[in-house]
């Protein structure tokens, strides 16, 4: 786990310095920099596997053509060093590194395929002044492009690295910040900075010559899910498999050369890890001191759980007055705004204060087995846009004048009702921050409405994926939509930045391609049952009292904070035309943090903007 940066086809200058810097906070452990008249290279590493001097990186093939630098985790890589020396490879060291050098060395793009973990790397040819780069299959680890003068290139795990490449002054994707209102995050492929991007999730880019060309590298795991699943296998036969196929992830999550910890929450998907992962594990929960947080305090359930299982358990009961301290070096970790986060900070702190580097994490197992309230509700919303039918537009119009249709929920539901009916504007609205009406608004009101474009911001055109008029129906269409909208633009980036922020590597065993290949025959009738009944029948190790408890999601006291006088919280609020409903806590909060991140890296203030 490391951060990586680079620039080619221009000369380096000044570029590593600049980069390097910024890049520290994910790799504590070594740096490293390879550079020549037209490109450079900058590695900070966090060692995992194989510590010694033999993992440090750029590292270079054996007669020094080609040169890497990689971010993330190859779990199989044992598996395909086994392959290489039997074709006669030799290796030095012990690391998943000099396996993906040598591996793609010799099967370059069409060896993407076989490899398993979450990754992001540069392969520069020095003979051939070419590179591959690739990310995972859900994006698991980032890797932000800027096109340079000349056809150059310049790349980097995060976002702020490329804005210290080479001093130019950003400018605002005004679309992004349309999505943004939307969502409460920046949809990939896009960023809030114009002219950089996200390599898609499950994508290679080859640069030559100046020329940089994008294309998938092999399906996306959120398609391959139930779409073969014919019907045949019975409840027994899928819960044998999906008990094999966890057992299997969370075993090749475990590969490393540091001790493995586990964020645990009193949720089903930690819990199942921690009774599948070896005993003795350190865990650690974030719970709530603050009066009145009792509905958001779950460390009580969870330290019982990890004693259950014979865990080394460390909780953090966090107080108002510690939150307001965290604030300021939580804010300075953004690297975009977002909506979430804070837990992830909160508990990766714990973790690395107690000297961990790696950590297990349950994410991914709500999109998975059908966990979230979405399974249920977005189904019926699209149902009940479809019963009122042409009537839709008209409704929405009288809903916006009663005195009460200013409310967020309501403007949601008008932006459903002034748009056909699909399951991704009903997702839109049940997941949504903004009504594409108050974005509109919003954008107007500070000058920065980005034209013809952004009607596409409506509820259900939400992520990098489009209008979701590809995603199949129901439970199995909300699976897809929860796993390439929610996950991938907001708990994957929120996860990783956050954990890397302090030197901690986030795994994620219900988030792997592997598992979700082997899970796809399992028809989504049975995979997506509501209560996650089919993850929960795969662990019986689990407790009747812990499997019988109402489902408690993790959530931080935001609402509490910020209707306190004294709030933690107290962020400037940008100004908001009149009539904006700010009562929810998450859109005070996401205005908040969205108005910090422009000013701090942009320079912009959200100010009226000048009447004509």
């Amino acid at each position: 786990m490391c951060g990586i940066a680079g620039q080619l086809g221009r000369d380096p200058g000044d570029f590593a310095a600049r980069v390097g810097p910024r890049l520290a906070h994910r790799g504590p452990d070594d740096a490293g920099v390879w550079q020549d008249a037209g490109a450079c290279l900058v590695h900070r590493r966090l060692a995992i596997l194989d510590l010694s001097p033999l993992g440090h990186q750029p590292m270079a093939s054996a007669c020094g053509r080609w040169q890497l630098v990689f971010n993330g985790e190859i779990y199989n890589h044992a598996e395909l060093r086994r392959r290489l020396e039997a074709e006669g490879q030799r290796f030095r060291g012990s690391g998943d590194t000099e396996v993906l050098l040598a591996w793609l060395v010799s099967r370059g793009l069409d060896g993407l395929g076989a490899l398993r973990g979450m990754f992001a790397f540069c392969l520069y040819d020095t003979r051939e002044r070419s590179a591959l780069l690739a990310r995972d299959p859900h994006g698991i680890k980032p890797l932000y492009l800027r096109s340079g003068p000349g056809g150059s290139l310049a790349f980097a795990s995060e976002l702020r690295a490329l804005l210290a490449a080479d001093g130019q002054p950003p400018s605002l994707n005004r679309q992004a910040l349309g999505r943004y209102l939307a969502t409460g995050s920046v949809s990939e492929p896009d960023t809030l900075v114009a002219g950089v991007q996200r390599l898609p999730c499950g994508h290679a880019a080859t640069w030559r010559q100046g020329r940089l060309t994008v294309q998938p590298w092999g399906a996306l795991p959120e398609s391959l899910v139930g779409a073969t699943g014919a019907g045949a296998m019975t409840a027994a036969e899928a819960v044998a498999l999906t008990r094999s196929a966890l057992e299997d992830s969370v075993a090749a999550h475990m590969v490393s050369d540091v001790p493995v910890g586990l964020f645990l929450s009193a949720g089903l998907d930690s819990a199942s890890l921690l009774a599948l992962a070896p005993r003795g594990l350190h865990t650690f929960t974030i719970g709530f001191a603050t009066p009145g947080a009792g509905g958001f305090d779950e460390s009580g359930p969870a330290a019982r759980i990890a004693a259950h299982f014979g865990a080394h358990h460390t909780p953090l009961n966090l107080t108002a007055d510690q939150a307001r301290q965290w604030l300021p070096a939580f804010l300075a970790s953004q690297d975009q705004p977002s909506i979430d986060g804070y837990n992830t900070w909160c508990v990766a702190r714990l973790a690395t204060e107690h000297g961990l580097k790696v950590a297990l994490s349950g994410l991914g197992g709500d999109e998975l087995f059908g966990g979230y309230p979405s399974f249920r509700m977005v189904p019926k919303l699209r149902r009940w846009r479809s019963l009122i039918g042409p009537a839709g537009p008209p409704a929405a119009w009288l809903l916006q004048r009663l005195p009460q249709g200013r409310g967020a929920r309501l403007q949601r539901i008008s932006g459903l009702l002034e748009a056909p009916a699909s399951l991704a504007e009903a997702y839109g609205c049940f997941r949504g921050l903004f009504s594409p009406a108050e974005t509109q608004r919003l954008l107007a009101h500070w000058g920065l409405s980005a034209g013809p474009a952004v009607p596409a911001v409506a509820c259900g055109g939400i992520g990098g994926g489009g209008d979701g008029g590809d995603a199949p129906g129901g439970r199995e269409g909300v699976a897809w939509l929860e796993g390439s909208r929610y996950l991938r633009n907001q708990l994957l980036p929120d996860s990783d930045v956050m954990a890397m922020a302090a030197g901690l590597e986030l795994r994620l065993p219900l988030v792997d391609a592997q598992l979700q290949r082997r899970l796809a025959p399992i028809r989504a009738a049975l995979r997506l049952a509501e209560g996650k009944q089919l993850l929960a029948r795969s662990v019986p190790e689990l407790p009747d009292w812990f499997l019988n408890r109402p489902k408690q999601g993790f959530r931080f006291p935001f609402q509490l904070w910020l209707d306190d006088p004294a709030s933690p919280l107290a962020l400037r609020l940008p100004s908001t035309p009149r009539g904006i409903d700010l009562a929810p806590w998450y859109r005070r909060w996401s205005l908040m943090v969205l108005q910090h991140w422009l000013e701090v890296h942009l320079g912009l203030s959200l100010s009226p903007a000048p009447r004509p």
